[in-house]
């Protein structure tokens, strides 16, 4: 399963970014093989609709599941319909905390 989170930058030690659709990075953590990978969200200065663009972009990248700390209405639901299943996290958290997490 590969799991999306928001990130602040591009390194494991990063913060969890508090935006979702607007977060600088998306960190993918494959939970079968351990793999992270990086991709930097290019659509987060789009004007409008920038929650469900993103959304379509996690889908493209085969993503199961989405921890965050908020996800928008329009976000979710589409979310939802695609079976992408949510999480919501503290923000205080790095992402290796999450990732730690997932692996316990």
């Amino acid at each position: 399963m590969i799991v999306a989170i928001p990130s602040s930058s591009d390194k494991i030690d990063a913060l969890i970014d508090d935006r979702f659709a607007r977060c600088p990075f998306f960190c993918f953590y494959n939970t079968e093989t351990k793999g992270i990978e990086f991709k930097e969200n290019s659509l987060r200065n789009a004007m409008d609709g920038i929650g469900p663009q993103v959304v379509e972009f996690l889908a493209n990248n085969g993503i199961s599941e989405v921890y965050a700390f908020e996800i928008g209405p329009k976000a979710q639901k589409i979310l939802d319909k695609l079976n992408i299943r949510t999480k919501l996290v503290n923000t205080k958290q790095t992402l290796q905390q999450v990732i730690n997490m997932l692996n316990n």
